[in-house]
């Protein structure tokens, strides 16, 4: 059974390039995008919403960041990583984000961008229902 995916990131370039990473991982049935935090939790903050399976979450964007809506989901939907697992995928190299990622238990990981084809096919497999 296929995956589904949400990218929340607020970089155009970069949901064009994931796009096609995701398509050419062939593991993913359905994909949408969120261009920040507030838009993807106006989305997701309904329990009776199906969560995606995996959420690449970026960390820097206008109006609700990463930290901020990943706060939100858990405050409304404090069971979600039982069945959504959020990568934190961020250009940003500070330490303290990495850290801060660490310290949440719903985050599954904390990866660099660009993420690469054979990166997110390793992701999905390791989620799959």
């Amino acid at each position: 059974m296929k995956e589904s995916i949400c990218i929340i990131d607020d970089d155009l370039i970069y949901q064009l390039i994931i796009k096609k990473v995701v398509e050419r991982t062939g593991e993913f049935d359905t994909y949408c995008f969120c261009k920040n935090g507030l838009e993807a939790f106006e989305k997701f903050k309904s329990p009776d919403y199906k969560l995606p399976d995996i959420i690449l979450l970026d960390i820097n964007m206008p109006q609700m960041d990463g930290w901020q809506f990943l706060d939100s989901l858990i405050a409304h939907r404090p069971d979600f990583y039982h069945n959504t697992f959020v990568y934190v995928v961020t250009s940003s190299i500070a330490h303290s984000d990495r850290d801060k990622a660490k310290s949440y238990k719903e985050v599954s990981g904390f990866l660099s961008k660009p993420l690469s084809v054979e990166k997110l096919k390793e992701i999905a497999n390791k989620h799959r229902k």
